[in-house]
């Protein structure tokens, strides 16, 4: 039997092939990102079709795909680290993006899919599309401009990632952009920038876990919080009656069940310039027809620190809250068991978690298996929590001298 040149040569190939470590039955398949860290250049991205990850050699080696990534700024640069299959997180090369401003205080990421930074020197907000390994790229029509002058600030979704809101510090004004499902661009929604509503400020915001009432604090414990309800075609807003409301709070989030509001009376981003004093944690009940507030029993509840901000596990079972110690500074993280009928908080085991590094602020992958924590204004620890307990432990190595405020965190 003749068997033909381009026969040949496939057979070649599919022989060679079979000797190629990691490839399989899929040639050509490796991923190459290399990072950079305390321990030498080690591989991240994900790769296609069941093949190895292929990074740097040295140092400890390559890690494989990162299991999820935490974005920072870094000059004038959107930075990125991927967390490792050794717990750590390292600095990744070749996935970052330029700043399109240079001041933010918070970023957001929306279904896994998208980043959101807004930066109030430049009154937008810029939006990047996550690629599979991590990778930043710019989304058609980012940065979008905010039609109300101010500082842009806070910046939050609704639990489904239809809308984004956008808060303005020195103005009160509350921007709303619906989002585009596939390709992530922002489209103002009717009515938007909100201005009428009374506020002179939107520094901190939450969304209920139902997505149906958006709140809205004032940076200071004694401005009341504004509450709306959200249009669930369009995400405009309208105040609901009794708005705003006097709950001796300025930093908000909400539980995922969609029955309970938290709150503190200092906000994160006073972190560096203020002492937090409060030693408490707010707990509201929130009606699910009107959106209305109401303190619930026993609150507000005691805190060993004084609290600048606090985290609620995406189950809604636990809450962490990071904040200061009058004479020590930066005070241990403390756990926190949410009771899902009355709302009530008891102290974990073990809490203050003294073996963990005092950090000003804590997010959760959507998972809820992991919590990154910032180390004051300069790096990050891993945080791994056990849904089911509540307890913690420290992951890995801490990713040290890179900013860690405003970040966001994705798996």
């Amino acid at each position: 039997m003749r068997i033909t040149k381009q026969a040949l040569l496939l057979l070649t190939a599919f022989i060679c092939c079979l000797f190629l470590a990691g490839c399989g039955s899929n040639p050509g398949c490796n991923v190459n990102i290399t990072s950079s860290g305390s321990g030498g250049s080690e591989g991240f991205g994900a790769a296609p079709n069941n093949c190895n990850a292929n990074g740097g050699t040295s140092g400890s080696g390559g890690v494989g795909a990162s299991s999820a990534f935490v974005y920072y700024l870094s000059g004038t640069d959107i930075a990125a680290a991927g967390l490792g299959s050794n717990g750590s997180l390292t600095t990744l090369t070749g996935v970052t993006a330029k700043q399109s401003g240079t001041f933010s205080d918070d970023m957001l990421v929306v279904n896994k899919k998208f980043l959101y930074v807004p930066f109030n020197d430049t009154n937008s907000v810029q939006a990047l599309a996550i690629g599979a390994n991590g990778a930043l790229t710019s989304i058609t029509g980012s940065p979008f401009a905010l039609q109300a002058a101010g500082q842009t600030d806070a910046v939050v979704s609704d639990p489904q990632g239809r809308f984004l809101f956008v808060g303005g510090e020195s103005n009160g004004a509350i921007s709303v952009f619906q989002i585009n499902p596939a390709t992530g661009a922002l489209t103002e929604a009717p009515g938007s920038p909100f201005v009428s509503f009374g506020l002179i400020s939107a520094d901190s915001m939450a969304v209920d876990g139902s997505g149906k009432f958006l709140y809205a604090a004032q940076a200071s414990a004694s401005s009341p919080v504004g509450v709306f309800s959200i249009d669930q075609n369009s995400g405009a807003l309208s105040p609901i009656v009794g708005s705003p409301f006097a709950l001796n709070v300025a930093q908000l989030h909400a539980d995922s069940s969609g029955k309970f509001l938290l709150g503190v009376q200092e906000i994160q981003d006073a972190y560096g310039s203020a002492t937090a004093s409060d030693h408490h944690i707010y707990v509201f009940a929130i009606d699910p027809t009107t959106g209305t507030p109401f303190a619930v029993p026993g609150s507000p509840f005691a805190t060993v620190s004084a609290p600048f901000d606090f985290a609620i596990h995406p189950n809604g079972k636990f809450v962490y809250v990071t904040g200061n110690d009058a004479t020590n500074g930066l005070a241990a993280i403390e756990g926190y068991q949410l009771d899902p009928a009355t709302g009530a908080l008891t102290a974990l085991p073990g809490s203050p978690f003294t073996t963990l590094g005092p950090s000003s602020q804590c997010k959760f992958d959507e998972s809820g298996g992991i919590m990154i924590c910032s180390l004051g204004s300069s790096g990050f620890e891993v945080v791994s929590v056990n849904a089911t307990t509540g307890a913690v432990s420290h992951s890995g190595t801490d990713l040290s001298g890179v900013s860690s405020y405003p970040f966001a965190v994705t798996d």
